[in-house]
């Protein structure tokens, strides 16, 4: 699937893990079901390989954000999921992308 990128989100400190995580891939996941579609990609419930825990994935086509000027946007909402934590707000916990 190409090379990724990764980030490791701690909502314990509301930063990125300075800790050394070993790197997050596509691959880590099993896809289970589609559970919304948007604009530039979709959303699927997935489990992580390894712990076996569920987690909601958003996937979305960086080529359609940036042709659609919403690049800038993806990446506030990062930033702003990564700084939150509240029970009644999806959590991030993984961020990634594949290379081409």
């Amino acid at each position: 699937m190409g090379t990724t990128k990764s980030k490791f989100i701690s909502t314990s400190s509301q930063t990125e893990s300075s800790l050394e995580i070993p790197e997050v891939t596509f691959d880590d996941f099993q896809i289970l079901r589609a559970i919304g579609k948007g604009s530039f990609g979709k959303v699927c419930i997935v489990q992580k390989k390894d712990s076996r825990k569920m987690y909601a994935m958003k996937y979305m086509s960086k080529a359609l954000c940036i042709e659609k000027d919403a690049f800038q946007n993806v990446q506030k909402e990062i930033e702003l999921l990564a700084k939150l934590e509240h029970p009644f707000i999806v959590n991030l916990w993984f961020t990634f992308q594949v290379i081409n």
